[in-house]
């Protein structure tokens, strides 16, 4: 059985929203995936998380070093994709910290999740009960609805009404706008009243 980690955790939630694996897309890319790291993607976004187990004042440079870590995987990873493969997809970087973060640290992850350069940045740790991760509701990839099948809806129809086939037909007569209100003014267009 798989150790229960936070990462883990994060794991479920991108499987709930369609993400897979990514090792296989992004291996022929010369990149290099760090051990502990998840490395996810779907039809339209790549997403990279890691989990960070420092705590207290060490915490401040250990998540501004893993997140200039992790932007340039993920920058290599985003331009391999578009470049070698087509595919243009969003980045998320997600990190993952094991407490709720001091004053210091909550001041470096604010700064860190407005830098949308790459890719969004999103800092995630656990509820006060570890019930489940905090924050996730902002990582909005996580939160779209699922997606509707091509063949939903029916095909309509579409009609002008009386009135807007007049209008149209007194807007080709007479070539602009102008003209068509002046017509309506005038009484020339009664139907339209």
């Amino acid at each position: 059985m798989m150790e229960k980690t936070l990462i883990n955790e994060l794991e479920k939630q991108f499987e709930k929203a369609g993400f897979v694996a990514s090792g296989e897309l992004i291996s022929d890319g010369d990149l290099v995936i760090p051990e502990n790291t998840l490395c996810m993607h779907n039809s339209f976004g790549l997403m990279v998380g890691v989990e960070i187990s420092e705590k207290g004042e060490e915490l401040v440079g250990v998540i501004n070093q893993y997140k200039e870590n992790m932007h340039s995987l993920m920058r290599k990873a985003l331009l391999f994709l578009e470049n070698k493969k087509g595919l243009i997809v969003d980045g998320y970087l997600i990190l993952i910290i094991t407490g709720e973060p001091n004053e210091n640290a909550k001041k470096l992850i604010r700064e860190i999740e407005l830098d949308t350069k790459v890719c969004r940045k999103h800092v995630v740790w656990p509820k006060e009960d570890r019930s489940e991760l905090d924050k996730l509701q902002f990582i909005t990839v996580l939160n779209l609805p699922e997606p509707l099948p091509s063949n939903s809806g029916s095909n309509v129809s579409f009609e002008l009404s009386e009135k807007a086939k007049v209008l149209l037909d007194e807007y080709k007569r007479l070539g602009n706008l102008d003209g068509v209100l002046d017509s309506i003014k005038q009484g020339r267009l009664n139907d339209v009243n």
